[in-house]
């Protein structure tokens, strides 16, 4: 407590002599020579301010003692850059805008679907045999599954066959359940199916042949590639 008290007196009398010499050394006399600037009597005043800056120097020093910290001069923060502010500003409120309408412009990506061709329903015994009837007279290809619905590998056969091309209608590809297959004696008579699943592939002249058992698209597609081609010959 005893320290704090003589700072305080230190601080006091610094005070004092500053504002004593300051009275006697900076402040301007009435008897000066009348000099618009105030610059010709510094010379001879110089000293007193040295002492001045001296007294100064004493007061801060005994100001930081009193306060038991130091002393720094005050910085002053300078404002942001309006430009910057107001580039930010309008970086994030413009828009785009259309030179004509002076409207909003959005940039939106179309997605066009292409429609798919939607076949004629074939859901019916005498809707799948009309269509093979009518394949024949236009003396198309045609893929013929003989299936059994409940058996996991004549359905399976039955997904292959749908990842079959029809090559731009070319081929004729269909699934025909075995409880059909009397309905088909003239059309399947030079190749009897007799095992299920059972493929039977029929060219432009009515030739057939078949694949019995489990077969997958590559199969399949290969033997219809090799009926195309031998068409194309043999016209």
């Amino acid at each position: 407590m005893g320290n704090v008290n003589r700072g305080l007196v230190a601080l006091l009398l610094a005070t004092v002599v500053f504002f004593a010499l300051w009275l006697v050394a900076l402040k301007p006399s009435s008897k000066s020579n009348g000099s618009p600037s105030g610059k010709s009597g510094l010379g001879q005043f110089q000293s007193d301010i040295n002492a001045a800056k001296g007294v100064q120097s004493t007061v801060n020093k005994a100001s930081a003692a009193a306060t038991g910290g130091t002393t720094s001069p005050a910085t002053s923060t300078p404002p942001a850059s309006t430009s910057t502010t107001a580039a930010k500003s309008s970086a994030a409120t413009s828009t785009s805008t259309s030179p004509r309408s002076g409207k909003a412009v959005g940039h939106t990506r179309t997605h066009v679907r292409a429609q798919a061709v939607k076949l004629p329903s074939l859901d019916t015994p005498a809707a799948r045999l009309s269509a093979v009837q009518s394949a024949l007279k236009s003396h198309k290809v045609l893929a013929l599954l003989f299936y059994n619905p409940s058996a996991p590998d004549d359905a399976a056969v039955k997904q292959e066959l749908t990842t079959i091309s029809t090559h731009r209608g070319a081929v004729v590809k269909l699934a025909i359940p075995l409880t059909e297959i009397p309905s088909y004696t003239s059309v399947i008579n030079q190749v009897p199916v007799n095992f299920s699943p059972t493929l039977v592939i029929i060219n432009r002249a009515q030739q057939a042949q078949e694949i019995t058992g489990y077969t997958d698209s590559f199969e399949i597609s290969v033997r219809l590639d090799q009926v195309l081609a031998s068409a194309t010959t043999a016209g």
